[in-house]
C-alpha cells in the first residue's frame, strides 16, 4: 500500500473526528498531538495500520465481486479497533458497528465518493 494515501487520510480525518469528544479534540489541537508529531509516534501508529490494512487487503481474492467493499471494511475496522482498542475485537457487537457505519457512510453521497476513492487507493 501507498504511503502517500491522499484520500484514505482525508477520510481517516473525518472518521476520527466524527469519533472523538470535543474535549478529545481540544487536547489533541494542544498538546497530545503536537507530542507525537514531535517524538513520530503518530507516524509509527500511521505505518502499524497501514502496514496491518494492506496484509489484510492482500488476502481478499482479486477475482471476488465485493472486493472493494471488502477492503474498505478491512479499513474501516482497523481504524475503529485503532480508536477504540483492539479487545472489541472478541465483541460481536463490534462487528454490527461496523456494519451499521460502513451502510451509513455508503449511504451519504459525499461520503461515498471518498469510500470510491479511498477503494481505488486500497486496492492498488
Amino acid at each position: 500500500m501507498p504511503s502517500a494515501i491522499g484520500n484514505i487520510g482525508q477520510l481517516v480525518a473525518v472518521i476520527q473526528t466524527q469519533l472523538s469528544s470535543p474535549a478529545e479534540l481540544r487536547s489533541l489541537k494542544r498538546g497530545t498531538a503536537s507530542e507525537k508529531k514531535r517524538t513520530g509516534q503518530a507516524s509509527r501508529d500511521s505505518e502499524g495500520i497501514e502496514a496491518l490494512i494492506g496484509e489484510r487487503v492482500k488476502t481478499i481474492g482479486r477475482d471476488d465481486p465485493n472486493r472493494g467493499r471488502k477492503a474498505f471494511r478491512v479499513f474501516l475496522e482497523s481504524i475503529l479497533l485503532s480508536h477504540f482498542g483492539e479487545n472489541l475485537k472478541n465483541d460481536p457487537g463490534f462487528y454490527q458497528l461496523v456494519d451499521d457505519v460502513q451502510f451509513a457512510m455508503e449511504a451519504d453521497p459525499e461520503t461515498s465518493d471518498m469510500i470510491k476513492t479511498a477503494i481505488a487507493h486500497l486496492l492498488n
